[in-house]
């Protein structure tokens, strides 16, 4: 008897842990807690790239357009992207303290071409509230 119950204790348990690697939320499978494309974006020939945002100062909308901006900038450093970037700051005094201001731009070319891709999924983490972006190009 004792070892019918080690056995059924030890078949729950491995079950049970089991089914920590590839699990499903929404619909989507997860491993490591992260959506599956996540590890392997690219579709066929078509190349792909995820971008992933953290809660965001402007909401949802802000949320997804960086997102998309990061899944696209992975696709195209894949594609041989060159990149031209311009920064300045400022710095400001006056008897109440100081205060530093300044701006950024960031210009992205593959080649002359034009980098298209699609959203192919969207998944947010329920826990870190991180949404997901899934892209691909056409």
């Amino acid at each position: 008897m004792k070892k019918i119950l080690t056995s059924i204790i030890l078949a729950v348990f491995c079950l049970t842990f089991s089914g920590c690697f590839a699990e499903k939320s929404d619909g989507v499978k997860l491993i490591n807690g992260k959506p599956e494309w996540f590890y392997h974006p690219s579709e066929g020939s078509n190349i792909g790239g995820v971008g992933v945002s953290g809660i965001h100062v402007d909401g949802k909308t802000g949320q997804k357009t960086l997102a998309m901006q990061r899944a696209l900038e992975e696709i195209a450093r894949q594609m041989g992207v060159k990149v031209q970037s311009f920064s300045s700051l400022k710095s400001v005094s006056d008897s109440s303290g100081s205060a530093v201001s300044g701006e950024s731009s960031s210009f992205f070319t593959v080649e002359g071409n034009e980098v298209k891709a699609r959203i192919k999924a969207m998944w947010e983490d329920s826990y870190t509230g991180e949404l997901y972006i899934w892209m691909v190009t056409e």
